[in-house]
């Protein structure tokens, strides 16, 4: 969105006409696998020229739409999860955002290509992405963090980052020819043996107590 509409004129009502906009893309994105700016001007009844001087790129508000879809905070994790051990809390992370990029499968992978062609434009050292993942694994394992070796706590948030979300559903899906089902099988058998991993270690360590504790709901 040009930020200039929304600053000059009536803006409530252009926010509400922008609001209006991703709404009807996001309908859009869950119904066909591609769509035109006149499209959405269509389906939502404006004109050509006005969605335009929202949005000049279809790209950019198939982005935009995709990332509006409503998305659980950080504090959000930590009060569904206060009952569970660390085990249980990363599973529901993950399974929170595994369902969710499988609920809008077409939102996501258009919002992916459109950040790799972005990425390609600007280098691959440009910060394009969010971190919704990071900070959510962050509030769940925040409480247990004592109980993690310091070497590893960043790496299983980073490690579980990595079985969650549209990327590894994309490679289960494309590349393993797996179904939503037996990819989320997969990724979950993943993250179990990262954490029985973690659990070894500690029994070598002698620190195995802490490592129950926390991995029992």
């Amino acid at each position: 969105m040009k930020n200039k509409t929304l600053t000059t004129g009536r803006i409530q009502q252009k926010r509400a006409t922008r609001t209006k906009i991703l709404e009807t893309a996001q309908r859009l994105l869950q119904t066909q696998a591609a769509f035109s700016l006149e499209d959405v001007a269509q389906a939502l009844g404006i004109s050509r020229a006005t969605i335009y001087r929202y949005f000049s790129d279809v790209d950019l508000l198939c982005a935009e739409a995709a990332l509006s879809f409503q998305v659980k905070q950080p504090a959000d994790f930590v009060l569904d999860t206060q009952h569970l051990g660390l085990a249980d809390s990363l599973a529901y992370v993950q399974a929170y955002y595994n369902g969710l990029a499988q609920r809008h499968e077409p939102a996501f992978r258009k919002y992916l290509s459109v950040v790799l062609a972005e990425s390609v434009k600007q280098g691959s050292g440009a910060s394009l992405r969010g971190a919704r993942r990071l900070d959510a694994l962050e509030a769940v394992m925040r409480p247990y963090a004592a109980q993690i070796e310091p070497a590893n706590y960043e790496r299983l948030k980073q490690t579980v980052s990595v079985l969650t979300g549209i990327e590894p559903m994309i490679v289960n899906k494309d590349v393993n020819g797996l179904s939503n089902d037996a990819s989320n099988d997969l990724l979950q058998w993943a993250l179990q043996m990262i954490l029985k991993g973690l659990e070894a270690e500690k029994v070598g360590t002698g620190t195995a107590g802490a490592s129950g504790k926390a991995s029992n709901s």
